[in-house]
């Protein structure tokens, strides 16, 4: 899923491209406003991951503290 994320954001920057260039008929206007959809369901889903991980680490870091043992890098 990652890729086609990936795939999904060069499109968007790929669109922003005629739109800089004077392209202006409202169809493509159209497409932007889909394409900015697309970008906001992509961020959520980026920061769903991101938040995952970081309650994941939390986890990780809150049981080697419970077990005893020094935290990585003494931190």
């Amino acid at each position: 899923m990652r890729k086609i994320e990936t795939a999904l954001v060069l499109i968007a920057l790929a669109t922003l491209w005629p739109f800089i260039l004077g392209f202006h008929p409202l169809w493509y206007r159209g497409w932007m406003v889909a394409v900015l959809g697309l970008m906001v369901w992509v961020a959520v889903r980026r920061l769903g991951r991101i938040r995952a991980a970081a309650d994941e680490a939390k986890r990780i870091r809150d049981e080697q503290e419970r077990r005893g043992r020094p935290p990585f890098l003494g931190q």
